[in-house]
C-alpha cells in the first residue's frame, strides 16, 4: 500500500486535467479582517509584504489581499471573504521557527464571515543556504541538474513530490553550481539524480534524471551521505558532488507483444519496478519514458544488480488492453529477451446521477468531473489506472483494467467540482463500498455513482481544557452519521487559533470526532476521543464548538 499510496497522488497530476467550475451559490460578503505582526531577531520587521490567499486545492490558490508590514512590523489585512486563507509574509530567504526545507512561512487561517482575527504573528529567522557543484566524472558541469536539499529524516518519495511541486528550484547553472537558501535550521541530505532501482517515483519528464542518485560527498548508498547541519542565517559552502556516467549499470532488452495474436505492440510505454524477494512485492515504480518501438522493442539503461518486475503503462482514456508484470533478475550482466504481453482488458460502464438536486445547473457539474479508477490485485500485479469523464446523459465508461478490486473516484485538477461529492458507488442497485470486482477481461455494466450536490457548511473551534502535550495536534473527522446511506469523509484542518470549517457540504447527518494524535496519527491514549452529530441544509453554516480535556480525564461536547 505504501507505494500505491505514494504513486496515485502523482498519476493524478500527470494524466488528469479539468475545467474549472463556478459555484453555485450566492457570493460571500468580503467583511473579514487578518492582522498581526511581523519581526525578525524580536524586532517589528518594516516593509515585509504579506498576503493572503484562498486555496481550493493543492494545485490551485490566488491571492486576495496583499499588504506590507508598517515600522513596527504590523499589518492588516482587510476585505476578505469568509473562508480557509493561508496568511504568508512573502520573505522566501526566511523560516518560520524551525521550519524544514521546502517550507514557506505561512499560516492557515479559517476566517468566519465579518470576522475580525488578530495576533497572526510571524517571528522569521533568517534561513541557511547550501551552495556546491556538481560534476560528471570527468569533471565537467552538470547543467540543469535538479538537486535535493532535504532533511535527514525526509522520505525520499515525499521530496519528489516536493521537488514536482516546484520544479524550477535547486538547478544547476552553466557552471554546475547550485544555491539553495532559504533552509530552516537543522540536519540535511543533498543528492542529484534518480534512483536505479525503485526509491523515488519517477514520472515522466517530471522530476527523473538521466544520472543514478548519488548523495553527498558522491555516495550511492544513502546510509553513507555526509549529513549537512545547517544553523540560522549561516551558508554551507562547497558541498559538491561527482556523479557516475549517464546509464551506469546494466541495460535490459526485450519485447511487448499481443498476447492473443502474437503480434508486436509499438509507441507504449514501459514502466518498471524493484520487488521484494522475500513478500513478492512491488516497490516504488519508475516512469522514465522509455516507449517500444514499431516493433514492439524497447530498452532500458541504468538498472542496477536486483530483481525486478516490467510492465506497460498506458497514458489516456482510449487504451484497452494491460499488461501482467514480468519478472527478472540483474546479477552482473545485461539482460535480453524479456517478453512483455499485453491482454485485453476488462471494462467497468455505468452511469452517474446527482441524488439530492433537481437543478439543471447543478447536474451540468457532473461533467466537468474526472473519474479514475485503480485496481487492487494479489500478489505481484502492474499497476492498473483508468480515468473517465462523465457524458451528457451521465454515462461513463473505463477501459483496460487488470483483474482485481476497482475503487473509483472523483478525481479534480486542479480542484473539484465545487460542491459535488461522490458518496456512494452500487453494482445492479447494491453498494460497493470495497470496491467492484473485476474478473480478466469482463464487462462490467450497470454500475450506478451517486453524487451529492451541497452548499452547506461546518464550522466551529476547539476549546482545550489544559494544555496540548509537546508533539500532539488536533485531527478532526467528519463523516455521514450512521445510517445515511452515503460514504462521506473529510478531515477539515485545524488551524493555529484551533478553529476549523468544511464547506460545501451536502445536507444530511454528520459524526464529527476530535482526537488528539501524534504527527504520524497514532492516537493519544490518555486523551479520549470527543464525538458531535451535526445536522447540514444547504446554504446553512452548522456551528460546533468541542471542550477537549487534555488532561487525561477525557473529553467534553
Amino acid at each position: 500500500m505504501r507505494t500505491r499510496d505514494r504513486v496515485l497522488p502523482l498519476l493524478s497530476l500527470f494524466l488528469l486535467c479539468s475545467a474549472l467550475c463556478v459555484a453555485q451559490s450566492p457570493a460571500k460578503e468580503t467583511t473579514a479582517s487578518v492582522s498581526g505582526r511581523v519581526t525578525i531577531s524580536g524586532k517589528g520587521a518594516p516593509g515585509i509584504t504579506v498576503v493572503a490567499t484562498l486555496s481550493r486545492s493543492m494545485f490551485e490558490s490566488g491571492t486576495v489581499a496583499k499588504t506590507v508590514t508598517d515600522e513596527d512590523g504590523n499589518y492588516k489585512l482587510t476585505g476578505l471573504a469568509a473562508g480557509r486563507l493561508m496568511i504568508m509574509p512573502l520573505a522566501k530567504a526566511f523560516v518560520v521557527g524551525n521550519a524544514g526545507s521546502y517550507k514557506q512561512p505561512s499560516q492557515s487561517v479559517n476566517v468566519a464571515e465579518g470576522e475580525t482575527v488578530t495576533k497572526i504573528d510571524f517571528a522569521l529567522l533568517r534561513g541557511g543556504v547550501v551552495t556546491g557543484r556538481i560534476t560528471d566524472a570527468e569533471g565537467h558541469p552538470i547543467i540543469g541538474e535538479r538537486v535535493s536539499v532535504v532533511t535527514k529524516d525526509t522520505d525520499q518519495g515525499t521530496a519528489v513530490q516536493m521537488m514536482m511541486l516546484d520544479r524550477s528550484r535547486n538547478k544547476t547553472d552553466d557552471r554546475g553550481i547550485y544555491r539553495v537558501y532559504g533552509l530552516g535550521p537543522g540536519s540535511y541530505k543533498v543528492s542529484v539524480g534518480q534512483e536505479a532501482a525503485g526509491g523515488a517515483v519517477s514520472v515522466m519528464g517530471m522530476g527523473g534524471s538521466q544520472y543514478q542518485k548519488t548523495f553527498y560527498p558522491g555516495v550511492q548508498d544513502e546510509a553513507k551521505a555526509t549529513i549537512i547541519e545547517i544553523k540560522e542565517g549561516t551558508e554551507v559552502t562547497n558541498v559538491d558532488i561527482s556523479v557516475g556516467k549517464p546509464g551506469g549499470g546494466f541495460s535490459v532488452t526485450g519485447r511487448v507483444i499481443n498476447a492473443d495474436s502474437g503480434q508486436p505492440v509499438g509507441n507504449i510505454y514501459i514502466g518498471h519496478s524493484s520487488v521484494d524477494g522475500s513478500s513478492q512485492q512491488l516497490g516504488d515504480i519508475n516512469f522514465t519514458g522509455n516507449q517500444t518501438d514499431a516493433n514492439g522493442k524497447f530498452k532500458l539503461e541504468g538498472l542496477q544488480a536486483g530483481h525486478y518486475a516490467l510492465f506497460t503503462f498506458s497514458v489516456g482514456q482510449d487504451n484497452s488492453t494491460y499488461s501482467e508484470p514480468t519478472l527478472f533478475e540483474i546479477s552482473d550482466s545485461d539482460v535480453s529477451g524479456i517478453e512483455i504481453k499485453l491482454r485485453r482488458g476488462a471494462t467497468i460502464a455505468g452511469v452517474a446521477v446527482l441524488e439530492n438536486n433537481s437543478d439543471p445547473a447543478a447536474a451540468a457539474l457532473l461533467q466537468t468531473v474526472n473519474l479514475f479508477t485503480s485496481v487492487q490485485a494479489k500478489g505481484v500485479a502492474a499497476p492498473s489506472y483508468a480515468r473517465s469523464q462523465i457524458a451528457a446523459d451521465g454515462s461513463f465508461r473505463f477501459v483496460g483494467l487488470a483483474p482485481g478490486k476497482a475503487r473509483i473516484w472523483m478525481q479534480g485538477f486542479p480542484s473539484q467540482a465545487k460542491g459535488l461529492t461522490l458518496v456512494r458507488t452500487e453494482l445492479e442497485g447494491l453498494e460497493q463500498p470495497e470496491g467492484i470486482e473485476v474478473a480478466a477481461g469482463a464487462n462490467v455494466t450497470g454500475v450506478r455513482l451517486v453524487f451529492a450536490y451541497g452548499t452547506g457548511s461546518i464550522r466551529g473551534e476547539v476549546k482545550l481544557e489544559g494544555s496540548l502535550p509537546e508533539g500532539m495536534i488536533l485531527q478532526l473527522n467528519v463523516r455521514s452519521a450512521p445510517g445515511e446511506n452515503r460514504q462521506f469523509n473529510r478531515s477539515p484542518e485545524i488551524d493555529a487559533r484551533n478553529h476549523f470549517v468544511l464547506e460545501n457540504v451536502p445536507p444530511g447527518n454528520y459524526e464529527l470526532t476530535l482526537r488528539a494524535t501524534t504527527s504520524d496519527h497514532k492516537d493519544a491514549s490518555s486523551i479520549q476521543p470527543v464525538k458531535q452529530n451535526v445536522t447540514v441544509t444547504n446554504g446553512a453554516e452548522a456551528h460546533v464548538t468541542f471542550v477537549l480535556d487534555v488532561t487525561s480525564k477525557g473529553g467534553s461536547q
